[in-house]
């Protein structure tokens, strides 16, 4: 360890360098401040010995007393936190600030005394320098991590400004008939999909599908689910609108020829309206069921078998037929809103059909009002700014 050995006028006994040196340091000397701070600008220097004049003229440490030093040199052992033993003839009255590694002794301080205060405040001085490695560290660290997750973010926006491109952007009516939606991703990507398109002229087709989880993972599997639906199949010169069993059937195929992991499946709802004849053909797999409202205010779940999507390539999925009549309103959600609507306390007991009694309330309502309150009630619920799942609806109102 060297330690720097500052004595103006001679203020020291001729015999402190070489007891130093005796006891292990590396001594180096210093006859005034001056040459004090050259040496400390320099570097190298672990500790600093240093008394003060005794002169009226000398100018006392700023030791947190107020007083005024004795040129730069106090000034650099503070800034750099060099460990010091300042000697002085009032040290019972001196303080050094907490930010400081100096220790006031007196000036007749003996050998023994003054090489265990230096030892002392080298030992802080060493476990400062590491704390300060460490610091400087994980500052580095912070400043990686904050960098990416700066990137992270960005590619999430854009991940999820392409998952909105894949949805269908309807401003007119198909067919006459009226389509609205919502789509409420739960972070930056959704695990939820939909789509609403023209089969053929006598046909619209629409579903909802929810992959597991609404992350990254599922936000791809969505993808995957629009490029694999197959509405009607072309054979030579014409072509057959398929019914929603087939389809469902297709695209459970897809996802099994994947051999996704067992955790990883989908589930859907496939509805097929023939704008001629007003029958509403669908199938589901594992999906909430659609819910009809008449125009007398009734709320029918439209049932239908069907298991996961991804997990057996040999799965089923029958399809039902309903018979829709003008005025009739037809919703497909995801099952996000069983998680929301709840009264009281929601981890006391959770109501999973709390949505059901918002939704019947608004039976009466037409398909766009129903729709705009259903998204009002989103933003008041408790949570709305933190979701728990992906929320998505498709709603249709038959003129």
């Amino acid at each position: 360890m060297r330690v720097l050995v500052v004595n103006p006028q001679d203020g020291l006994p001729p015999s402190t360098p070489q007891f130093l040196s005796d006891h292990g340091w590396d001594v180096c000397l210093a006859g005034d401040y001056e040459a004090a701070s050259q040496q400390l600008a320099g570097g190298g220097i672990d500790a600093v010995l240093v008394t003060e004049q005794a002169s009226p003229q000398a100018k006392p440490a700023p030791a947190g007393g107020g007083e005024e030093d004795p040129g730069g040199l106090y000034r650099m052992l503070e800034a750099g936190r060099v460990a010091t033993v300042m000697l002085v003839d009032d040290h019972h009255r001196r303080q050094a600030p907490d930010s400081t590694l100096i220790d006031f002794a007196p000036r007749a301080c003996a050998g023994e005394d003054l090489l265990a205060r230096l030892s002392t405040v080298t030992r802080y001085h060493r476990h400062l320098r590491q704390i300060e490695t460490e610091l400087e560290h994980m500052q580095r660290l912070g400043k990686r991590l904050n960098d990416h997750f700066s990137e992270v973010d960005q590619e999430m926006r854009l991940a999820s400004r392409l998952q909105r491109d894949f949805l269908p952007k309807l401003t007119e009516p198909l067919d006459g008939v009226s389509f609205k939606t919502i789509y409420r991703p739960a972070s930056w990507v959704s695990g939820d999909i939909y789509d609403i398109f023209r089969v053929d002229e006598s046909h619209v087709a629409c579903y909802v599908a929810d992959a597991v989880g609404h992350g990254m993972a599922a936000s791809l599997l969505t993808i995957f689910i629009k490029q694999a639906i197959v509405p009607k199949r072309i054979v030579g010169g014409n072509y057959e609108v398929l019914d929603p069993t087939q389809t469902l059937a297709i695209l459970n195929e897809a996802l099994a020829a994947q051999t996704l992991p067992n955790a990883q499946f989908v589930t859907a709802c496939y509805a097929l309206l023939n704008t001629k004849t007003l029958k509403l053909k669908y199938a589901r797999a594992g999906h909430p069921y659609p819910l009809l409202f008449s125009t007398d205010g009734h709320v029918t779940e439209l049932k239908s078998p069907g298991g996961l999507l991804g997990l057996f390539a040999d799965e089923q999925f029958p399809s039902a037929e309903v018979q829709l009549r003008p005025g009739d309103k037809v919703l497909l959600y995801t099952d996000g809103f069983e998680m929301v609507f709840q009264e009281g306390d929601r981890a006391a007991k959770l109501d999973t059909r709390a949505y059901m009694k918002r939704f019947e309330a608004l039976a009466h309502q037409p398909l766009n009002r129903m729709i705009a309150e259903i998204d009002a009630l989103l933003d008041d619920d408790h949570g709305s700014l933190a979701p728990r799942d992906d929320i998505s609806i498709v709603g249709f109102e038959i003129p």
